[in-house]
């Protein structure tokens, strides 16, 4: 072939393969590369909650119901046997009450006075609350609600010394909301904000919206620490 139709095909084949190039470099833009979607960065955090051995929770409010039972906190160690071992703050008929709560086992014990002295079983649904070990259930605990957020959005990026905190922002649905706080309104969606540290760990759920009947919304804590502590919770001894 003559050199000239040799460079003249070359100068043809440069333009068309800058265009190639260009495209698929625009497609990488357009898709953020290797960045994870939202839904991926939830999903692994439930994956993080669900695999560790345990994880301490706080679960808290500052509102208080007028009338009736219901939870208003919990602070403890939660493991995936599942069990729990700490202490569940309720309201019964306007006297609220920290209540050392064991659960192991499938069985619930407390220490409530009105059950008499020292550990006893009871069934936490008849005083408006969770058996707290349900928490561990993947498909409906805790963890459960990372994947639940409808239509997640990320927000903003703080710093907490050397650990970056992102938000995301979204709405759980009500019968979601049921299975850690039991007074939730199954009938509406409850505006959330979950933060994820750097290593992809929930560290925090926000839920507000009507948790009690005929008051303002509320708002519920989660905080969670502690991941992967070597713990084993036992039922207590007769």
């Amino acid at each position: 072939m003559p050199l000239a139709v040799r460079r003249t095909s070359l100068t043809l084949l440069l333009p068309a393969l800058a265009l190639v190039l260009a495209g698929c470099g625009g497609d990488d833009d357009e898709t953020g590369g290797d960045e994870p979607t939202v839904e991926e960065v939830l999903a692994e955090a439930k994956t993080n909650f669900d695999d560790a051995a345990s994880v301490r929770i706080a679960l808290a409010t500052e509102s208080v119901p007028e009338s009736g039972n219901g939870v208003l906190g919990a602070t403890g160690v939660l493991t995936p046997a599942p069990a729990f071992d700490g202490e569940v703050k309720v309201i019964l008929n306007s006297f609220t009450a920290d209540v050392p709560i064991i659960s192991v086992g499938g069985v619930v014990y407390a220490q409530l006075g009105l059950l008499g002295p020292g550990w006893n079983e009871l069934d936490p649904s008849e005083y408006g609350a969770p058996d707290p070990a349900d928490f561990a259930d993947p498909d409906a605990g805790i963890s459960s609600l990372l994947t639940q957020l409808q239509e997640p959005e990320e927000g903003e990026q703080t710093r907490e010394g050397d650990t970056i905190l992102t938000t995301y922002t979204g709405e759980l649905p009500g019968e979601a909301v049921q299975g850690i706080i039991p007074s939730a309104d199954d009938s509406v969606t409850y505006p959330t904000t979950v933060g994820i540290d750097d290593d992809g760990f929930a560290t925090s759920v926000e839920i507000t919206g009507p948790f009690f009947a005929g008051g303002d919304d509320v708002t519920y804590d989660l905080g969670f620490s502690d991941y992967d502590e070597d713990v084993t919770v036992e039922a207590p001894a007769e």
